[in-house]
């Protein structure tokens, strides 16, 4: 039997379709602070991908909106090896540099540090991979054609310039407002003024590190078999989430 870490068909282009978060994890595995209740409320998650790359090249994106209303992405583009130590042909280290965020469309800024994950691989088909992260996380990522990854990217993207402009008018018209606060006495605009800092610092602690929340790369136990909740995923058809974990799209229509 083929052993996933040498078959071809690992290779591909991945939704993250559920997570399951473990014991011992400490914020969200996917996504990291985007995917945390502040991050939610701040940035929408339209798209969350794993894509693998032969030979050994591996991108993780995280696609939102902020607001509900700017896009933007967050991506992290790495290498993966065989884990040391552990010679099982399903477990791999993964190594990735700084964070890449881009919003509207704009220049990709590189924020945060550099990070590392350990990654196995329970099991594999044409339509799905399962896996298990160090801290115990569960995985299901749904292969998709490299099309349909081509579209979702175009998508994720629509809108971003005009929706730019819209947010500079805004900010000139927050201007407007600060100098009306220093000339006359309505408290309506110290109101907004309070506000626009508190979203300010809430964004400030999201993008702190470039969303990401930083994993020990080393594996603390046994990776073991395919779980029971990956395979009770599989059998009721790859659909809903669990006690512990999420499908990470379930607010979306199909």
């Amino acid at each position: 039997m083929v052993k996933p870490n040498d078959d071809p068909k690992i290779f591909g282009y991945y939704d993250v379709s559920y997570v399951s978060v473990g014991e011992k994890q400490v914020g969200n595995p996917a996504g990291g602070r985007f995917r945390s209740p502040l991050g939610r409320f701040l940035f929408k998650t339209i798209g969350l991908e794993q894509n693998l790359f032969a030979p050994n090249k591996i991108e993780n994106r995280v696609a939102f909106t902020l607001f509900g209303c700017l896009p933007g992405e967050v991506t992290l583009e790495g290498t993966f090896a065989p884990a040391e130590g552990v010679d099982d042909g399903r477990t791999v280290k993964a190594s990735f540099g700084p964070p890449g965020i881009s919003v509207a469309g704009g220049p990709k800024l590189r924020i945060g540090p550099k990070s590392s994950v350990v990654l196995s691989t329970t099991y594999l088909d044409d339509h799905v991979r399962l896996g298990k992260g160090s801290r115990g996380s569960l995985f299901v990522f749904t292969r998709k054609s490299e099309e349909k990854a081509e579209r979702d990217h175009r998508r994720w993207g629509i809108g971003g310039l005009a929706i730019a402009i819209m947010l500079l008018t805004a900010l000139g018209l927050g201007i407007f407002g600060v100098h009306e606060l220093r000339t006359t006495s309505h408290t309506l605009y110290s109101v907004t003024v309070v506000l626009a800092s508190a979203i300010s610092l809430a964004m400030a602690y999201i993008l702190r590190d470039g969303g990401i929340v930083a994993e020990d790369a080393d594996l603390d136990d046994d990776v073991g078999e395919l779980s029971e909740q990956q395979k009770a995923f599989l059998s009721r058809g790859r659909g809903d989430g669990e006690n512990k974990g999420e499908n990470v799209f379930s607010s979306q229509k199909a």
